[in-house]
């Protein structure tokens, strides 16, 4: 499998390796998302390996969007985080991951993954309520 999840006591890592094709990214938020552990979790940290952007295009970020606005129905308390060195992959990831139309998910990209934990250690706790039974509104 060319990723690993690893829950963490307050988030998830999840380790990308070799080819990373789409497939694996979405993948890899599916079975995140289904795991109940998941509903605990603040943060999510995706390491991408350095040539990922090769091929990861902007229909697997779309899809990915989509996945990720579902998951922030029933909890909105997370960040989610991608690491990778490839500045024009950064730029899709925020262009996509941001937009307003699709927004849901507080997304940051980071180049190592020592900076993305800082960042995250910065972070104030959030505290937003779930619209799954019509309690918040957007």
């Amino acid at each position: 499998m060319p990723y690993e999840i690893i829950w963490e006591p307050e988030g998830v890592l999840v380790t990308f390796s070799g080819r990373v094709t789409a497939r694996d990214l979405i993948n890899s938020a599916r079975q995140m998302h289904a795991d109940g552990r998941f509903d605990e979790r603040h943060y999510v940290i995706n390491k991408l390996p350095d040539d990922a952007g090769w091929e990861l295009s902007e229909e697997a970020f779309v899809e990915l969007s989509a996945l990720h606005y579902g998951a922030y129905a029933s909890h909105p308390n997370c960040r989610i985080v991608f690491v990778t060195t490839d500045a024009t992959l950064a730029e899709l990831i925020k262009r996509i991951l941001t937009a307003p139309e699709m927004a849901s998910y507080e997304i940051a990209v980071f180049d190592s993954p020592s900076t993305a934990r800082n960042w995250l250690d910065k972070q104030p706790n959030l505290h937003v309520m779930s619209n799954v039974m019509g309690f918040r509104l957007r």
